[in-house]
């Protein structure tokens, strides 16, 4: 009998420009998914990886997106990975910012680069940070990912690391969401060879 892994393995994903095009509902109250992202997400084995959304939502702190938008976003997102029976565990967000307004106006350990919200879901949900991988299009995105020890993966959509905030190196670089997750699974298996 072989023995279980003390620890699960993880993806998280950034959401705007990795799994959706802005964390908005659309007008007729639906969320606008990328192309190819449900299926992605429905291809992650449960069994072998937990799936997670951890965002920084600075659009909040600036007064961009109001709280209960956003709110009523991730019902709705949570809905349809329901009903398209995508397992996921849990949307981590942080809505702070240094230069944000009022309440949302200050330094977070939650807020990417910096590795929090990936450190609490570990606590959370005992993860092996170590095998887990982040999915993001910007360079604050793998560096978080980076920090927190894990494996990072830059897709070529929303701002596909364009955004030049740091000068940092994804372990993969691919086109989009479905290529990410195939490529994680790829490697995932070599490992285990």
């Amino acid at each position: 009998m072989a023995l279980r892994e003390l620890t699960a393995q993880a993806v998280f994903f950034e959401l705007d420009g990795v799994l959706v095009e802005r964390a908005r509902l659309d007008p007729d109250g639906r969320v606008p998914w990328l192309s190819g992202a449900i299926e992605a997400l429905r291809s992650i084995d449960p069994r072998h990886f937990l799936t997670f959304v951890g965002t920084s939502r600075s659009d909040i702190a600036f007064g961009e997106l109001r709280e209960r938008d956003f709110q009523r976003f991730c019902e709705r997102f949570v809905a349809d990975c329901d009903e398209h029976e995508i397992p996921l565990r849990k949307i981590y967000s942080c809505p702070y910012h240094p230069r944000g307004r009022q309440r949302f106006r200050k330094e977070s350990v939650f807020r990417k680069p910096a590795p929090g919200i990936y450190k609490m879901a570990q606590q959370e949900f005992d993860l092996n940070l170590a095998r887990s991988w982040v999915v993001g299009h910007t360079t604050t995105d793998i560096l978080a990912g980076n920090r927190a020890g894990m494996g990072t993966c830059l897709v070529l959509t929303g701002q596909a690391g364009r955004d030049g905030a740091y000068h940092v190196e994804p372990h993969r670089i691919v086109v989009d969401i479905r290529h990410a997750v195939a490529e994680i699974r790829r490697f995932e298996l070599a490992a285990r060879s």
